[in-house]
C-alpha cells in the first residue's frame, strides 16, 4: 500500500483565532499539529531574514513534498536558499528590471481605463471581478508575452493552481492545472528562443551573468513563479485597498487629487490590509527566537497582521495614515526572499486606485461593510466580492 505523505504544514485557517495581536513567541496547538506563532515586528523581521529559517516552499522542495506544496517551486528563487538562490535571483533580476517595469505605466493606465470604461455606464460594479483581478492578469500576461487570446486560459490555470483547496480531488485538479500551465509556458519559451521579443520570457531566455545562464526548465519555472508574484497577490491587494478607501471617503478624495500622497499611501494600504497576513517558515537548525528555543523542522507562523499593528513600530496601527513615514512594513518580506515583483505591485496599485477614485467621485459600497465577504484565513488574504455603486457616466476619461 502506498504511504500517504504527511501533511506539509498547519494551514493558517487553523490559527485564525490566535492571529492579530503582537506578543512574545508562543507554542500553539492545533488539530493539524503544533506550531510556533511569532507576532512582534522585530521577531517577525528576524525570522524573515535569518538563515536559520527556511522559506516554507524551500522546505517543501528540499524535503520532497509533492505539488502544490513542493514541486510547484522547484528551480525557482522561492524554492532555493543560497548559494542557488543568489544565482537564480541575480539572473532573474537581470530581466525583471526597474526600467522594464516603469515602461509599463502607460499600458497599465490604458488597461485600467478600458476596465473602468466597461463599467462606467452601468452605475454599479464588483471591483474584485471587474478591476482587481483582470488588471494584474492582463499586465503580467503582456509582460511575459502571453497572447491576449490565451489570457482567459492562463488565468484559469493560475486560479486553480494557487487556490487548490484541501481535498485529494482538489489537490489533483491543482496539480493538473500546474502541469497544463507548465506545458503552455514551455511552448512560449520555445517560441521566444526561436524569435525573441521585448517580453520578460525573452529576457529570461537571454539573461546571463558572466558565463552563467538560466537552464531551460529554470526559465519555465521562474516564469510561472513571476505569474504568481505578479497576479494573485496584486489582485488581492487592490481589492483590499479599495475596500479600505471606500470606508474612508475623505481619505479617498485626498488621494485622488494628490499623486504624491497616493504614492506613499500605497505602502500604508499594504501595511494596513495587505494580501499576505501570515508567512510561513521552518527551522532548518536548532535555534531560538527572542530567547525561545526552536528545534529543527518545527513550523513557524509569522503573523504579519500583528506585526503591522505593533505599537513599538507603528503608532495607531489600526488607522490609515497616508503620510506615515517611515513605513517599514513587511508585506513584501524582508531579506533574501524580498518580493522581486514589489515595484510592479506598487505601480499597479497606484494607477488602479488613483484612476478609480478620480473617475467616480461618488463611488460607494452597494452593501453594508459587514456584508463584504473575505476569504478564510489563508496564505493570501482578500475580499471575495466588492459591490459598488456610482453615478453612471459615458465611457472615456472625464
Amino acid at each position: 500500500m502506498t504511504q500517504q505523505p504527511r501533511p506539509f504544514m498547519v494551514p493558517p485557517t487553523a490559527l485564525a483565532p490566535e492571529l492579530g495581536a503582537p506578543g512574545p513567541p508562543r507554542r500553539v496547538e492545533t488539530h493539524g499539529g503544533a506550531v510556533w506563532l511569532v507576532s512582534r515586528y522585530e521577531d517577525v523581521r528576524t525570522c524573515l531574514s535569518s538563515p536559520a529559517f527556511s522559506h516554507a516552499t524551500t522546505w517543501a522542495v528540499e524535503n520532497g513534498y509533492p505539488p502544490p506544496a513542493g514541486g510547484l517551486f522547484t528551480g525557482t528563487m522561492l524554492g532555493a536558499e543560497p548559494p542557488e538562490h543568489t544565482r537564480l535571483r541575480k539572473l532573474v533580476s537581470g530581466a525583471f528590471t526597474a526600467r522594464r517595469i516603469e515602461a509599463l505605466a502607460p499600458r497599465i493606465r490604458q488597461i485600467t481605463g478600458a476596465l473602468l470604461d466597461d463599467i462606467a455606464a452601468l452605475g454599479r460594479a464588483d471591483l474584485v471581478r471587474d478591476l482587481a483581478f483582470p488588471l494584474p492578469i492582463r499586465v503580467i500576461c503582456e509582460l511575459l508575452g502571453v497572447p491576449s487570446a490565451d489570457w482567459k486560459s492562463f488565468q484559469g490555470w493560475a486560479d486553480t493552481m494557487f487556490r487548490p483547496g484541501g481535498t485529494p480531488e482538489e489537490l489533483a485538479t491543482a496539480r493538473d492545472a500546474s502541469q497544463q500551465l507548465w506545458e503552455y509556458i514551455r511552448g512560449l519559451v520555445d517560441a521566444k528562443r526561436r524569435t525573441p521579443g521585448e517580453d520578460l520570457i525573452s529576457g529570461l531566455v537571454a539573461a546571463h551573468e558572466d558565463e552563467d545562464r538560466l537552464s531551460y526548465d529554470e526559465v519555465i519555472a521562474n516564469s510561472r513563479l513571476l505569474l504568481h508574484a505578479g497576479y494573485d497577490t496584486t489582485a488581492n491587494f487592490i481589492g483590499n485597498a479599495a475596500l479600505a478607501l471606500l470606508t474612508r471617503p475623505e481619505t479617498a478624495r485626498r488621494l485622488a487629487g494628490d499623486p504624491e500622497l497616493l504614492r506613499g499611501a500605497v505602502d500604508e494600504l499594504l501595511r494596513h490590509d495587505g494580501p499576505s497576513q501570515v508567512n510561513m517558515r521552518f527551522a532548518n537548525q536548532d535555534t531560538e527566537i527572542a530567547g525561545v528555543g526552536i528545534r529543527r523542522g518545527e513550523q513557524i507562523v509569522l503573523d504579519l497582521e500583528a506585526a503591522h499593528r505593533d505599537p513599538e513600530v507603528f503608532p495607531d496601527g489600526d488607522d490609515i495614515d497616508p503620510g506615515r513615514s517611515p513605513n517599514p512594513h513587511l508585506t513584501f518580506g524582508h531579506g533574501i526572499h524580498y518580493c522581486i515583483g514589489s515595484p510592479l505591485a506598487r505601480l499597479e496599485g497606484r494607477i488602479a486606485l488613483g484612476e478609480l477614485f478620480a473617475r467616480f467621485a461618488d463611488l460607494r459600497l452597494a452593501v453594508p461593510v459587514a456584508e463584504v465577504r473575505r476569504r478564510p484565513a489563508s496564505a493570501l488574504h482578500g475580499v471575495v466580492a466588492l459591490p459598488v455603486e456610482f453615478t453612471p457616466a459615458p465611457a472615456g476619461r472625464a
